[in-house]
């Protein structure tokens, strides 16, 4: 998949990099709106992150009691669409810092792995929507092995993310500092 990318035109490449960040963009706009909207009771990060049955329990009770527990789950499914643009941008984007370092440096190896390594986020994020799927079946009866599962799926989606963000902007800065020395060689 990385080659094909890599073979597209470069203004074409960045241009389909700038709608990715603009359907991210509109994306995310959508799924923080609609969280919103369930009134969950704390922010999604600290939900995710909770590693608690009888949180993640109360957290659910609060949206059942202010009858928004439906929204939530729609939230869960419009998360999927979030899930499918970070895939694509981080695809997009990796790559195109990649060919901008420059082919076969160490710029270009981390543009590449920045875009692995937001997939493998984007992908816990699909394995903790599924358990938080598993966990609404019953909310007031979540199993305590099911919260460490869900909420350990979201703690490596986020270290991964994280680490994509980070290997996007090592890859400018080696990248840059590979083509200025390269471009000032002594001969």
């Amino acid at each position: 998949m990385f080659a094909k990318v890599l073979r597209l035109p470069v203004l074409a490449h960045g241009g389909l990099v700038l709608a990715a960040m603009a359907a991210f963009s509109l994306i995310k706009q959508r799924l923080d709106s609609s969280y919103v909207a369930a009134r969950h009771p704390v922010d999604y990060a600290a939900g995710q992150l909770a590693f608690d049955a009888q949180k993640i329990e109360g957290y659910y009770a609060h949206m059942i009691a202010e009858g928004t527990l439906e929204i939530y789950w729609q939230t869960q499914f419009i998360d999927f669409a979030f899930i499918a643009a970070i895939m694509v941008l981080s695809v997009l984007l990796g790559t195109f810092v990649a060919r901008l370092s420059g082919p076969g440096g160490y710029g270009a190896r981390l543009g590449i792995g920045a875009a692995v390594l937001g997939v493998a986020g984007a992908a816990m994020d699909v394995m903790e929507n599924l358990g938080s799927f598993l966990m609404l079946a019953d909310p007031g009866n979540i199993a305590q092995p099911l919260a460490l599962i869900y909420s350990s799926f979201a703690a490596l989606k986020f270290a991964l993310l994280t680490l994509a963000m980070a290997g996007i902007g090592l890859s400018i800065l080696v990248g840059l500092v590979e083509r200025l020395a390269g471009a000032y060689r002594p001969r």
